[in-house]
């Protein structure tokens, strides 16, 4: 299989399941929030610059195995558990109780993809729905609940998603956050 081969593929298989892909989203995206209110140390400039930083942590061997613990106990991810763990942050910063957290996903699901040379990362939203002050345990179901339908649905191309959304454009947000 060569790239060509799999363009031609997702082309095909998209076609198959656009609709219900775009059924999915819809209704996940229905109402997200327009931007996340955080609270900041100035205003938000007008148009995007790109610039950014870069904020290091680390987590230690002894952390890190606790937190595998935890997603073993739960029957989730560590992906999720820090997931979960983000959207809970998030919310006590003041963010609300409705999280959409954009992560990209390797784009190989089928595994005569493993070996292909070629650029398949696709971007998707995870909507954490954190209202109703839930426990960690239910913070984590819900997550569970949430990404494993984000990922079911990963095939459709987030340019795509974006465009049959066709959210309120700004220059000063991505549209992930719209």
């Amino acid at each position: 299989m060569q790239y060509a081969d799999y363009t031609l593929w997702q082309h095909n298989q998209l076609g198959d399941v656009l609709e219900r892909q775009l059924s999915h989203w819809r209704q996940a995206l229905e109402g997200i929030p327009q931007e996340l209110a955080l609270p900041t140390d100035r205003p938000r400039s007008a148009v995007a610059s790109q610039q950014g930083d870069l904020v290091a942590f680390g987590l230690d061997s002894e952390l890190h195995s606790r937190l595998d613990a935890v997603a073993r106990r739960h029957g989730v991810t560590l992906f999720m558990v820090l997931h979960a763990a983000l959207a809970a942050l998030l919310t006590r910063m003041g963010a609300g109780t409705d999280i959409p957290i954009g992560t990209v996903v390797a784009g190989r699901s089928d595994e005569a993809l493993d070996d292909l040379v070629g650029f398949f990362v696709n971007t998707l939203v995870l909507r954490t729905d954190t209202s109703g002050a839930p426990s960690f345990s239910e913070l984590l179901d819900r997550v569970r609940e949430t990404d494993l339908a984000a990922f079911d649905h990963q095939d459709l191309p987030f340019d795509r998603l974006v465009e049959e959304l066709n959210p309120v454009r700004s220059l000063s947000l991505h549209p992930c956050s719209k």
